[in-house]
């Protein structure tokens, strides 16, 4: 197999890893599943070190032209910079069609002192994750609120002492609640054997890029 192809592959079979073992298992988004079994995610693996958002556009533009597409994922194996320097790519990618998605980064590491926000964002590779706006309309609409609300917080505030009183910051106590039941120790082994298992997998693909 190429292996720009195979590179592809193995950061899909990681992403998936991520969110059956992480994100599905411990229900931090309780309809990540749903989607994924209705056929409503796509996601995209940039093989280069960068990518501009012209050059993504044709992608994009398909994600958002198909009302089937609720939630998408770009993601980046060999982005080269740091936690900052993904944000602010995230950000512009997220900048092309804001109108129709909502957009957050994700990124392999986190402090010891992150929040649990960016605890759990600990993708094997720097991902941004796209949300349809509609749909998440549709959510909040529900009764009661669904708690993807988060992607409308600030997560400085959401992280205060005092988060806002509001039925998105649900998001919060109900992922604190279950990374107290569940240990962050013991989450983090998991985020640890699937960043074990990226680093093995790519030793063998990056030198053949």
């Amino acid at each position: 197999m190429n292996p720009r192809e195979e590179l592809a592959r193995e950061a899909l079979r990681l992403h998936e890893r991520y969110h059956r073992e992480l994100i599905e298992r411990f229900s931090v988004c309780p309809w990540a599943k749903p989607a994924r079994a209705d056929g409503r995610t796509r996601a995209h693996v940039v093989t280069d070190a960068t990518s501009s958002p012209r050059e993504l556009m044709p992608v994009l533009g398909e994600w958002a032209a198909n009302e089937a597409v609720d939630v998408a994922f770009v993601i980046m194996p060999r982005f080269a910079g740091g936690a900052d320097a993904f944000t602010d790519w995230a950000m512009s990618i997220g900048a092309q069609l804001a109108d129709v998605f909502l957009s957050a980064p994700f990124y392999p590491s986190a402090p010891d002192s992150a929040g649990s926000i960016h605890f759990l964002r600990q993708t094997p590779d720097p991902t941004v994750q796209l949300v349809r706006r509609s749909r998440l309309e549709e959510i909040r609409a529900q009764d009661p609120p669904h708690y993807t609300d988060i992607f409308d917080l600030n997560l400085r505030d959401l992280e205060a002492e005092k988060t806002p009183r509001t039925v998105a910051a649900s998001v919060l106590a109900h992922n604190e609640r279950m990374i107290e039941r569940e240990g962050r120790a013991e989450l983090q082994d998991i985020l640890d054997d699937i960043r074990n298992d990226r680093e093995r997998t790519y030793a063998k693909l990056f030198p053949l890029l």
